[in-house]
């Protein structure tokens, strides 16, 4: 997705997310099947495969990062897509999010890419992706426009040119900063999970009850600040519940991360330490390493995305059985915001390296059907496409009122590229900006700087420019028409999702 056009970016793992990526042109040193070799080796998804074939090179490849995802893709995709193509042979690695960026960059370079994967670790656009010829269209190879995810398809992120290359798997209704609270801890410390905490003060109260109330080594919550990508979500979240539009204001297209609704959010984060509720491990802990603690009953609350109660059946099944509650995402006040999620972007793309394209996006598009999307669903990972599908599902009560709640609390929001194909081009332009929000937050937590309303205009001011920057060198050096006008949704409804008519419109 849009690392630099909107702090949301593609959260390139669901339920292995939380890993930093890598940075778009932070390529690694080496090529050749040794260097392949080395870097599938620290994999610690342990190169799962769905059949046992030496890998050949007359098999599938398959690479991705979705633990959760692990048995549902292997007993309900892949079984039967073999059973039913005896010559398909189908082998896929799962990673974590660093491993399979670096893998997929090895694998680049020294033509050993496999035949699908997803994008998680490589820190980039699915356009810069497609602009330097990464993957090949799959439109005129499987029906994917016909199929119930049609209507989700959007020029700019799906297709590009006129060809699909790819299709959203997930919901675009979603957020990372859903507040999942230890059962058996609040009620140890005697608070009542009916008792929603509604506001930034509700939350900080139950986190001070937590903390007072269930002993030595016990803290109210865990924020998981040693990777800055997850601070810049969480800010951009909570920024949003008071009223912020996201990094961008789209009602005049400039950037906004110097608005004071992100300064209150750091502030809110700064006051949860303050208070003492916070795990003081914290600072060293990256997203997996917080749910790990969670689950150990360290912490009562952790606030994550849909994919975490997922991970915790795989990984930590005890405290599912133990008691796991969800809440909606609480708001400065008790008037509420909505935050704003733009359309899911592809998941899974087919290399362009491929030789077994047509079987790719065959088996790609089961996983468009309803019966898949239900599977999916009760993987409890991401919300599936067909978000309607969780209400009938086998999924988890809490899980169930996750994606219930995402309904009440995200809107879908506009996406220039969608709007304006030469956006896609200035945003494969634009060059990492540092320090980012999360380095920002990051820095304003571990005190090695207090002035945040400084720090966040001038990371403003630095995105504003490297836009400008990329615009100039997209239309000069390339001949494309795109101005920040491309940013500009002057009919955008705050309480409304920006649908394919509101484009139409525009």
């Amino acid at each position: 997705m849009r690392r630099h056009q909107r702090i949301l970016g593609s959260r390139p793992g669901a339920g292995s997310a939380g890993r930093p990526s890598l940075g778009r042109r932070q390529f690694i040193g080496g090529a050749g099947a040794a260097a392949l070799a080395a870097a599938l080796a620290g994999c610690t998804g342990g190169g799962q495969m769905s059949r046992e074939s030496g890998g050949s090179s007359a098999s599938l490849q398959w690479w991705d990062q979705f633990r959760p995802l692990t048995k549902m893709l292997q007993d309900d995709l892949f079984a039967p897509y073999m059973k039913a193509h005896p010559g398909v042979t189908i082998e896929r690695r799962q990673m974590d999010v660093p491993d399979l960026g670096q893998a997929l960059q090895v694998g680049r370079r020294s033509n050993q890419m496999p035949d699908v994967h997803s994008l998680a670790g490589l820190g980039t656009s699915a356009a810069a992706l497609v602009s330097e010829s990464w993957f090949q269209p799959i439109g005129k190879l499987a029906d994917f426009k016909g199929s119930p995810v049609g209507e989700f398809l959007h020029d700019g992120m799906h297709r590009f040119d006129g060809e699909i290359y790819s299709f959203p798997m997930f919901s675009g209704r979603w957020h990372e900063a859903v507040p999942w609270y230890n059962t058996a801890l609040l009620k140890q410390a005697g608070v009542d999970p009916e008792e929603e905490p509604a506001t930034w003060d509700d939350l900080r109260d139950v986190a001070r009850r937590l903390t007072k109330g269930t002993g030595d080594g016990v803290y109210g919550i865990v924020v998981p600040s040693k990777e800055t990508e997850y601070l810049q979500f969480l800010v951009n979240r909570l920024a949003m519940t008071a009223g912020a539009p996201g990094g961008i204001d789209w009602t005049t297209g400039a950037y906004a991360f110097d608005a004071q609704q992100y300064a209150d959010a750091v502030e809110f984060l700064i006051s949860l330490q303050t208070d003492k509720v916070v795990h003081p491990a914290s600072p060293s802990m990256g997203a997996r390493d917080a749910r790990a603690r969670w689950a150990a009953g360290q912490a009562g609350v952790y606030l994550w995305g849909a994919w975490f109660i997922g991970g915790l059946r795989v990984d930590e099944p005890e405290a599912v059985e133990r008691g796991v509650g969800t809440w909606h995402i609480p708001c400065p006040e008790k008037s509420r915001n909505f935050v704003y999620s733009p359309p899911q972007s592809g998941t899974f793309w087919v290399s362009s390296q491929s030789e077994r394209a047509k079987d790719a996006a065959d088996l790609m598009l089961q996983m468009t059907t309803k019966e898949f999307q239900a599977r999916l669903a009760a993987a409890m990972d991401q919300p599936p496409a067909l978000a309607e599908v969780v209400e009938e599902a086998e999924v988890h009560p809490a899980y169930r009122q996750c994606v219930a709640n995402f309904q009440d609390d995200v809107r879908i929001a506009p996406a220039p590229e969608v709007a304006t194909p030469g956006v896609w081009q200035v945003l494969a332009e634009m060059r990492d900006v540092h320090p980012n929000l999360g380095d920002i937050v990051q820095s304003v937590l571990t005190g090695s700087t207090s002035d945040v309303a400084g720090e966040l205009r001038r990371y403003n001011d630095a995105m504003s420019a490297e836009r400008e920057r990329a615009i100039k060198v997209v239309r000069e050096e390339k001949g494309v028409e795109v101005d920040t006008k491309a940013w500009v949704f002057a009919n955008w409804d705050r309480k409304a999702d920006y649908d394919q008519q509101a484009y139409a419109e525009r």
